[in-house]
């Protein structure tokens, strides 16, 4: 009892520490009884000696995982403390020191909880331990801060490209400036009549003064000149413009603008399609256990317990956050493992880079796989 509460005393200074409000999302002193109990199921005399695992995976929910994330360095140390002062009390051993680290299972809903405990060897525990403090110091980065300050800049750089209201106002006003004004055009010279001028002859119609010039040849029997005939004549007859009106039927051809690009046929169609072909291939995963489908898409999937854009998540402790790859050259699915902690198996047989066959079985931790080609 003194050392759970112990641990509870402890639980509640990390969540003290931090930000008022925030509180543990679940009872801690739960988690601590289920875990003493899954380290007593788990514990196995190996040459003689008890010995308890030496790894505890606690899956919460998202909505926990982002709020207890900032604490995991310390909720983890805290249980893995809990638990080595658990077995020491009993006397086990472990294999290496105790290692607790949380994992998000999208199925369980805020406030739930679970956590199991695993008897591994003294490598697989060291590797994983690795992993965990790289995750940890990954999520306790400077990610956060810096978000801001690149906003902030970003803002900057916007208010400088974009003006303001009163500059694209001065900006209009000075075009408009500097727009050259129409010339005026020439006024017509004011029209002065003299003394001499007859001012009377600008009511007399045309036709009496055509017929005065008309009877002053015919008395002298003279031809009038042409200029006179074509007036005569010019005032009897409609008068025919002397460009014609556009036919309707005529259709005046469209040209096409300069900037129009032409048609250019592909260089090599066939590995247009080709490419296109290879960027559409899926292929499928069956979990063997619960009938749960994956959908690997090419170029490449990941396949691992770390949740990434396109990746393949599987929530299997046993598996490594980036366990191993799922690519496509064109003709054929490819896997190959990442380096994982436990190996990546295609039936049954450890591989590092294998050409899948469809009804291929692939282990992953302790998941098992049935590949299935599928064309797009």
């Amino acid at each position: 009892m003194n050392l759970l509460k112990t641990f509870e005393s402890r639980i509640s200074d990390a969540f003290g520490a931090a930000p008022d409000g925030y509180t543990a999302p679940f009872s801690f002193k739960k988690l601590a009884k289920r875990a003493a109990r899954e380290m007593e199921n788990e514990t196995y005399e190996i040459d003689g000696v008890d010995t308890a695992p030496a790894l505890y995976t606690l899956l919460v929910s998202p909505d926990d995982d982002a709020a207890m994330r900032p604490l995991y360095p310390q909720l983890t140390s805290e249980i893995a403390a809990f638990v080595e002062a658990q077995a020491h009390a009993k006397r086990y051993v472990f294999v290496g020191k105790p290692l607790a680290r949380f994992m998000v299972d999208p199925s369980l809903k805020s406030g739930r909880f679970a956590i199991f405990a695993e008897n591994i060897d003294a490598g697989a525990l060291s590797h994983l331990r690795e992993e965990e403090r790289a995750f940890l110091s990954g999520s306790q980065g400077d990610i956060a801060p810096t978000a801001p300050v690149e906003r902030r800049r970003r803002r900057e750089r916007m208010s400088q490209a974009v003006p303001s209201v009163d500059e694209e106002r001065s900006e209009e006003d000075s075009l408009i400036d500097d727009v050259p004004s129409p010339i005026d055009a020439p006024s017509a010279p004011a029209q002065t009549s003299s003394a001499d001028d007859s001012s009377g002859l600008d009511v007399i119609p045309d036709q009496a003064v055509d017929q005065a010039i008309q009877d002053i040849y015919d008395n002298a029997s003279i031809e009038p000149p042409a200029v006179a005939r074509g007036r005569a004549i010019a005032r009897d007859e409609p008068i025919v413009p002397l460009v014609t009106a556009p036919d309707d039927s005529y259709v005046r051809p469209v040209s096409v603008p300069a900037t129009q690009r032409r048609n250019v046929p592909l260089v090599n169609h066939q590995r247009s399609s080709s490419a296109t072909e290879h960027s559409a291939a899926t292929c499928l995963l069956i979990d063997h256990q619960s009938g749960r489908t994956y959908r690997g898409t090419a170029p490449a999937t990941t396949i691992g317990r770390e949740r990434i854009p396109g990746g393949i998540v599987l929530q299997d402790p046993n598996a490594s956050r980036r366990h191993a790859k799922l690519s496509y050259d064109g003709r054929s699915w490819h896997i190959a493992d990442l380096g994982s902690t436990n190996g990546t198996l295609v039936n049954d047989v450890d591989v590092d880079v294998h050409t899948l066959h469809d009804g291929d079985i692939l282990t992953i931790g302790l998941t098992n796989l049935v590949f299935r080609e599928k064309d797009s």
